[in-house]
């Protein structure tokens, strides 16, 4: 249970920062490349498919709230 406690705060943190991150970004070709860095290192420590899945969701949910969509052949 701890695990996916930290699993939830590492996103939680994740989606408050995107706000000021997509505000202030002046490249936005430099946004997919760091999310998915940081993303993958919270994809890294979840153990099950079952967690796996709702990190994947979370993430997709996090940007869909910021109108974000992958370039078209990104993933």
């Amino acid at each position: 249970m701890a695990l996916r406690t930290e699993l939830e705060e590492a996103l939680d943190a994740l989606a408050g920062m995107l706000p000021v991150w997509v505000e202030k970004l002046r490249e936005p070709a430099a946004f997919w490349p760091q999310f998915d860095a940081l993303s993958r290192q919270i994809l890294a420590r979840a153990v099950t498919d079952d967690e796996r899945s709702s990190v994947g969701q979370r993430l997709d949910a996090m940007l869909a709230a910021q109108g974000l969509r992958r370039p078209p052949g990104e993933r």
